[in-house]
């Protein structure tokens, strides 16, 4: 049933769309990380589901966009971390501060563990070429910083290894995050290789790659490097 109006304005309509996607976050956290049916979401708002379906064509894209906000989130964290970092910081702090949103919100990650899967393949191509152009972007924003952080490194270099922590942080996450029943059908099989602490597992595993990559990028780049120090400032 519908019970508001449709939104006229260009302003009303931006409001309409915000409000589906807070509800659909909340919904989203409510049944930790369920993702809620499109009429679900129409109900909680007041509207009837062809409504939303004028602001987001699938159920699936208005989770990427909710996965693209988180993502926001994340890199914003991190790039306020780093800039208000006194004096030099180690390769283990580094770690640290790109681990720790992550591990304060699980819900991001178990969004990103089926965003390929289960979103993208099901997601109009328009909207899936927008957000991985905003992900690029969000990358090279950080990288930016980055680049003043770790003498050398290029703007280019620290957005490819930051997409690499990414794969990292994420696929320990899908290796070691397992339900109730499969964490005790391992514990009973006595298979402890799959339940690492998380946390000292993220930043050990990033500190580790870091320390791996860093000196061979630093090398490597050093002509690419002068070519880009002009742009190696930060925007965010």
């Amino acid at each position: 049933m519908v019970t508001q109006k449709r939104a006229i304005s260009e302003k009303d309509k931006l409001k309409r769309k915000e409000k589906i996607l807070k509800t659909a976050w909340k919904l989203y956290k409510e049944t930790d990380g369920q993702l809620p049916t499109v009429s679900l979401i129409a109900q909680k708002i007041g509207l009837s589901k062809g409504t939303v379906y004028l602001y987001f064509k699938t159920k699936d894209e208005i989770f990427l966009q909710l996965y693209m906000h988180q993502l926001r989130e994340w890199h914003e964290s991190v790039a306020s971390k780093l800039q208000n970092h006194k004096g030099k910081i180690s390769v283990t702090e580094f770690a640290k501060i790109w681990t720790d949103y992550v591990v304060k919100n699980p819900l991001l990650l178990k969004m990103g563990s089926i965003a390929r899967g289960v979103l993208e393949e099901n997601t109009d191509e328009r909207v899936i070429v927008d957000i991985k152009m905003q992900i690029a972007q969000l990358l090279e924003g950080c990288g930016q910083i980055s680049c003043q952080i770790f003498p050398g490194l290029t703007v280019s270099q620290a957005a490819k290894i930051h997409l690499r922590v990414y794969a990292l942080i994420f696929g320990l996450w899908q290796i070691t995050s397992n339900p109730p029943h499969i964490r005790q059908a391992l514990k009973k099989a006595k298979i402890k290789t799959f339940e690492p602490d998380f946390p000292e597992s993220a930043v050990e595993s990033v500190a580790t790659f870091l320390k791996g990559a860093l000196p061979k990028i630093r090398y490597s780049g050093i002509h690419e490097a002068k070519i880009e120090k002009a742009n190696c400032k930060t925007q965010l």
